[in-house]
């Protein structure tokens, strides 16, 4: 009989909460015996929905196909999101699941709107803040239709704690009703408390208790429904986070050397060039070829004024898995870049905006805290694995499942 997996991604859980999660609900029960795999190399940049594509392809963003979390679109500030699962270039662990007539399910996982998922509740959210969320619905499976129809009360746009709360729900019903052989989600709760409260801060051991408590019922559920004996259960975190102070756009280097045109009310209305942020790092996209040394000259004055502490060229970026950059740059400590024009160069922190806020990521995966994963009643034996690479996780996923992948992944399984 093939073992079953449950796999939650708690967003921005670090091997540094080791301590702090140790003895909460949910938590305390995985940690007792699992193995356990600390310091987990992240891929570049390590933004959510290319961490969160890797995991299930075991590829890096240039093979894959999902560099950004946000799809390029200079003139709407980049609004839309990588939601759909149309953009994912290699095949999936849900692909395999399904070849081997398993039933997959995924709740608010990035990057699978109108999925080939038997269950399936997407991260998207509609552009206007309309409160139950109807795009979840319209790029669900139809099983997660009624999932969605179901619990579409407890939706608040995407208020971070209503959609984990609301695919808290759709899991627990899916595992009641439907016993998924593969299930996946993806909590953002202490994402958004790092975001707003700093890397460390109460609003993090708020949401540190939140999802543990989820843990707990999510075990629980597997052992009311007689499915606990035979699931691999996998907690892990997607990326690391660095806390920012000041905000640095060079886009409006840009606009005043004349390669950015506005309105005057902070919208670009063409552009030569453009940085888009990636939070600490940033992409940068020359589209004409003939203000390159222009370009080059604003990096340069940035470098020389300590806005940012690095650049790299595009074949270096395609060493790191990332393609379709002229060059990217990586912020000085404690800065990160912004999008804005029309304004100063230097600004305050935004807690609007993830990438701007008190605390953020996308940077270089060597830097600051990394992730961890948590494998739990994998039958096993415990131990502790120091580091590992989250190209890692795919080539685990399906040794846990018992699938062999038909092409060949970088990764490892770390089992």
């Amino acid at each position: 009989m093939t073992r079953k997996l449950m796999v939650l991604s708690v967003d921005s859980l670090f091997t540094s909460d080791l301590e702090a999660v140790r003895q909460l609900p949910g938590f305390k029960e995985v940690l007792s015996d699992c193995v356990l795999v600390k310091n987990i190399e992240c891929i570049y940049p390590t933004l959510t929905y290319p961490c969160h594509t890797t995991m299930i392809t075991g590829q890096y963003p240039m093979v894959h196909g999902v560099c950004h979390n946000e799809r390029l679109d200079p003139y709407h500030n980049n609004q839309k999101w990588y939601w759909e699962y149309e953009s994912i270039q290699v095949p999936t662990i849900f692909d395999y699941a399904r070849k081997a007539q398993l039933k997959t399910a995924a709740f608010s996982w990035p990057v699978t709107s109108k999925a080939p998922i038997d269950l399936c509740v997407p991260e998207i959210w509609n552009l206007t803040k309309v409160r139950n969320n109807h795009a979840m619905r319209h790029g669900a499976s139809l099983l997660g239709k009624t999932l969605y129809d179901h619990n579409q009360f407890l939706l608040h746009w995407k208020d971070n704690k209503s959609l984990d709360t609301f695919s808290q729900a759709c899991a627990l019903e899916a595992i009641r009703t439907q016993k998924p052989d593969v299930l996946f989600m993806h909590h953002a709760l202490l994402d958004h408390a790092r975001h707003v409260g700093s890397i460390h801060s109460k609003e993090v051991d708020e949401a540190l208790l939140f999802h543990g408590e989820f843990i707990e019922n999510l075990i629980e559920a597997y052992k009311d429904n007689g499915d606990f004996e035979n699931t691999t259960f996998v907690i892990l975190g997607d990326h690391g986070q660095l806390n920012v102070r000041r905000v640095v756009s060079i886009n409006e280097m840009l606009r005043r050397r004349g390669l950015i045109e506005t309105d005057g009310l902070g919208h670009i209305t063409h552009y030569q060039a453009y940085v888009q942020s990636a939070g600490i790092s940033g992409h940068v996209l020359i589209e004409d070829e003939s203000v390159r040394p222009v370009v080059l000259e604003v990096l340069e004055e940035a470098l020389n004024r300590g806005y940012i502490e690095k650049m790299f060229t595009a074949q270096e970026c395609e060493k790191m898995g990332l393609n379709g950059v002229k060059y990217a740059i990586e912020g000085a400590p404690f800065v990160s870049i912004g999008n804005m024009v029309d304004g100063d160069i230097v600004q305050e922190i935004d807690e609007n905006d993830y990438k701007n806020a008190r605390a953020t990521h996308g940077h270089l995966p060597q830097k600051g805290d990394k992730p961890m994963m948590i494998i739990y009643n994998s039958k096993q034996p415990a131990k502790i694995v120091e580091e590992a690479k989250l190209i890692d996780f795919m080539p685990t996923f399906l040794q846990l499942l018992e699938l062999n992948a038909n092409e060949n992944l970088p990764g490892k399984s770390l089992l």
